[in-house]
């Protein structure tokens, strides 16, 4: 007689019969799909885990108070150290500059090793060819720019004469209908009042006290200057000592790497810069200029300024020859940009094709974030910082990344 059929909820206990015995073995319990192929089947991968997110549980600091107290003390401590930061920025851009300038006069030190000087004798050579430079400067070029200075002072008068009968100032007049002779007179009137008058003898004692700093902060820079040319090798020695032993090789490497580039840019800028002051002379002499030599050296620093530098001079070049004539204005302008493309394709490529290769769009808006922080020195230390963040880009970020040729374990 058969058993009753048992409930689906209930559990069954029927005896599996033998091999031996004559009953068929009744069936196994049956078993979802998924779960008998699972184990059996390799071709079937695992369901993914997922995985339970972590509760955020807020801690609340046990005593507010000394919380509080510790959390002001550090916010005036980074106050003060933002001050005490900005109280040396002075001291802090000297620094800058004279490894700055260390770094681009190391190549030329650099050059006198492998012709079999010690190092030692090779910054001696190239500290006296800087000091010579400098003394030059001071003895040479520093009276002429004064001279010069005081002439375009005292020619002004006639020289706005001779302008206002000119052909095309009356052309100006004409063209605008303004009176740009009442216009100027009007602004002399002004500058000439004694308010005036007061406010610029205080900026003229600014300027003075301005330029008995920039004597003594030149004469850190110079020190300082020396003292990084001659001390360079120590430092990065002791720089990759603080790096653990196994990275150290891959570490100097690349920091040798980033000194020689650095170098190399600012070698390259300032020799494009003197050949760019060299051309200006030239022409401002050729268009018989009274300021040739103060244009020149105004050339040498703002064509430091990468791929902008010489645009801007070339204005300022203009408007200084058109107090000459149109016709000087004219041939200065021409002649320049001659000098402007021969520069971009045949000058540049061969003085800066040892260094790194920046874009145009980095240059320029590294120059422009420089000059916004740091005036004229970020500007002009734009190119290297640029360089140097390309070179660790390229040898560390990039090769890091092309390592990775499959996802990370989750």
């Amino acid at each position: 007689m058969g058993t009753p059929n048992s409930s689906p909820s209930e559990p069954t206990d029927r005896p599996v019969a033998a091999a031996g015995d004559g009953a068929a073995a009744e069936p196994p319990p049956a078993v979802s799909r998924g779960a008998a192929e699972a184990p059996d089947s390799p071709e079937t991968e695992p369901a993914p885990r997922t995985r339970r997110r972590a509760r955020v549980i807020p801690i609340l600091p046990t005593r507010p108070l000394a919380s509080g107290f510790v959390l002001g003390i550090g916010v005036i401590l980074a106050v003060a150290l933002a001050i005490a930061v900005a109280s040396i920025s002075g001291v802090l851009v000297s620094v800058f500059f004279g490894l700055f300038i260390a770094l681009g006069l190391d190549p030329a030190v650099r050059g006198l090793e492998r012709r079999g000087l010690s190092r030692g004798r090779s910054v001696a050579i190239v500290a006296l060819a800087f000091a010579l430079l400098i003394v030059a400067i001071a003895l040479v070029i520093v009276p002429t720019v004064v001279r010069q200075i005081v002439y375009l002072i005292t020619s002004v008068p006639g020289a706005y004469a001779d302008m206002q009968g000119s052909d095309w100032y009356v052309g100006i007049e004409a063209a605008l209908d303004v009176d740009l002779d009442a216009t100027i007179q009007d602004g002399l009137r002004e500058a000439t009042n004694l308010t005036n008058f007061l406010a610029v003898s205080g900026g003229l004692l600014q300027v003075g006290a301005g330029i008995v700093g920039a004597i003594s902060t030149g004469f850190l820079v110079v020190v300082l200057t020396l003292y990084f040319l001659s001390s360079l090798p120590m430092m990065k020695d002791a720089l990759a000592g603080l790096v653990p032993a196994y990275k150290r090789p891959r570490f100097t490497g690349l920091m040798e790497q980033i000194t020689h580039s650095v170098g190399s840019v600012v070698a390259g800028g300032i020799t494009l810069s003197s050949i760019n002051a060299v051309v200006v002379l030239a022409l401002q002499f050729a268009v018989g200029s009274s300021a040739a030599v103060l244009l020149a050296i105004v050339a040498f620093f703002i064509t430091m300024l990468p791929m902008i530098g010489s645009v801007l001079f070339l204005v300022i070049g203009g408007v200084a020859s058109l107090f000459i004539s149109p016709t000087a204005a004219l041939i200065f302008a021409v002649g320049y940009l001659v000098y402007m493309q021969i520069e971009a394709y045949v000058v540049t490529p061969r003085i800066m094709g040892r260094a790194v290769a920046v874009p145009g769009i980095l240059v320029i808006t590294g120059a422009m974030i420089g000059a916004a922080l740091m005036g004229l020195l970020g500007a002009l230390v734009a190119i290297p910082i640029t360089a140097s963040i390309l070179i660790i880009l390229r040898q560390v970020v990039v090769p890091k990344q092309d390592a990775q040729t499959e996802p990370p374990d989750e």
